[in-house]
């Protein structure tokens, strides 16, 4: 591997483009390449929502980590007000539950908040986050923004500007948004790295994930109609979209996860 990783990876999209797969595929990529990684996402959005606590897990060689809100706001108050007694009192009063509720972006500073956390308790670990749907990831990205304009002063200022500082540092941080090679499933992804480049400096990539038309190359009159057109469709968007995309990943013929991983994973030195 010749390009030193980044600390965080977010890895966002529309649901069923096959992020998660990718992420999870991305920290395995990092391990065998003598990177500590994790895959990481977030529990809940909201303080209320069911939830029994943050959790942690080896799953087919890959280290995971799901941050539960409550728990992740909890730590952080204990640690500005050095008191885990009055960080537990004030994470189940009504007013901070309705605040971190109402305020849009709130639950991701705090989520952010520990990411930077572990990073600074081990500066070798690469944080691979598996972000929630293209909506959530604009407000996730804008969220310390706003904070930081709201605060103009104090605690949550200073919080806001170290996490306004590492989420926009192009060396700590980097965007994938993933997309299906098909043409709505493209245009969504542009929009969303447009959106995104908006609201950030860091590199915002498009991965195309899930290309049928490579395994078909030269055989498209072997294939029944349906399956040609649509490889045909894929190569067109493809060829003429190629210098936007990052990373093009070829359909993985395997029929479980491990499988579609270990095809996956030879090819995502891109990502870096």
């Amino acid at each position: 591997m010749e390009q030193q990783p980044r600390r965080l990876y977010i890895f966002t999209g529309k649901g069923g483009v096959g992020k998660t797969t990718l992420a999870r595929t991305f920290v395995k990529y990092l391990t065998e390449h003598d990177h500590e990684a994790v895959y990481l996402t977030f529990k809940n959005q909201a303080m209320g929502e069911t939830s029994a606590g943050s959790s942690e897990r080896m799953h087919e060689g890959v280290k995971e980590i799901a941050l539960d809100l409550e728990e992740s706001a909890r730590g952080y108050i204990e640690r500005r007000l050095n008191s885990k007694m009055i960080g537990s009192w004030i994470v189940k009063t009504p007013f901070f539950r309705a605040l971190i509720n109402m305020v849009p972006g709130f639950s991701y500073l705090i989520y952010l908040g520990k990411i930077l956390e572990m990073g600074k308790e081990n500066p070798r670990l690469i944080v691979v986050l598996d972000a929630p749907a293209s909506g959530h990831a604009l407000t996730m990205v804008e969220s310390t923004t706003n904070f930081k304009q709201i605060f103009e002063s104090g605690i949550v200022f200073d919080d806001a500007t170290k996490m306004l500082g590492r989420l926009n540092d192009p060396s700590y941080t980097k965007i994938h948004v993933v997309s299906l090679p098909s043409l709505m499933s493209w245009q969504e992804a542009q929009e969303l790295r447009s959106g995104l480049r908006e609201r950030t400096p860091v590199e915002v990539d498009i991965t195309v994930n899930n290309c049928l038309y490579p395994l078909l190359e030269g055989k498209f009159e072997e294939v029944p109609q349906g399956l040609r057109e649509k490889a045909l469709n894929e190569k067109r968007l493809v060829e003429e979209h190629q210098a936007d995309m990052q990373c093009i990943l070829p359909h993985s013929l395997g029929n479980d996860t491990k499988s579609i991983e270990s095809d996956l994973v030879g090819s995502l030195s891109k990502l870096i």
